[in-house]
């Protein structure tokens, strides 16, 4: 065990068996058009929040595609969406309304090739500031083998990125990786994880004891 600061987690890393760091942690999250509903009156008050505002619009089924240069960027599916007007802002809340049910959004790459999958409980999308925050139950899934658990996660369209104060655990086809604190590609290629603890796959090779009898 070692410690160290400032510490950055690459893919191809040399292997280690475990590990205590601290990273220097970011904050962090989209935009885009199209959507897909099936509309009910917006005056039901969102659920579990029966003493906050009550949206402004209420639909069922809902479905959300983001492009970007005519190419997919990111898609957003839930039984239900909701959609609230602030002061000087507006948002919208995605809810899966059972337990076997859950938001998910589906993120694109730059050639509109599929790249990840996030599941959660509930996302808030604010559009005018291209952010979104997934809550609870948080799972990311690569098409490269990578999964990513935790309860709350940032994801900004601009960069290409994600980021949580939370604890999280990520999982590779070589390690395990979890700590306090993430900055990570979309696609989990690359991350930083503060104060953490890996367990990697290493290769044994034989002490060099001479010939054996």
């Amino acid at each position: 065990m070692m410690h160290a600061s400032a510490v950055r987690l690459w893919r191809r890393r040399p292997r280690i068996k475990r590990a205590v760091l601290a990273v220097v942690l970011l904050g962090g999250m989209l935009v885009g058009g199209g959507c897909e509903r099936r509309t009910r009156p917006s005056d039901e008050s969102p659920s579990g929040r029966a003493d906050g505002p009550a949206p402004t619009h209420v639909s069922w089924t809902a479905r959300f595609t983001m492009t970007e240069g005519g190419r997919p960027r990111a898609t957003l599916r839930a039984p239900r969406m909701e959609q609230y007007q602030a002061a000087d802002s507006s948002y919208s809340v995605w809810r899966s309304m059972q337990d076997t049910t859950r938001v998910q959004m589906y993120l694109f790459d730059e050639d509109g090739d599929s790249s990840a999958t996030v599941t959660a409980d509930s996302l808030v999308f604010q559009g005018e500031k291209g952010i979104l925050d997934a809550y609870r139950n948080v799972v990311v899934t690569t098409t490269t083998g990578r999964r990513l658990q935790t309860e709350h996660l940032t994801w900004r369209q601009a960069d290409r990125r994600i980021r949580t104060r939370r604890f999280v655990r990520i999982r590779t086809p070589k390690e395990v990786v979890q700590g306090n604190g993430l900055v990570a590609d979309e696609d989990l290629d690359t991350y930083q994880i503060g104060r953490f603890s890996a367990e990697v796959e290493v290769d044994e090779k034989p002490e060099d004891g001479g010939a054996q009898p």
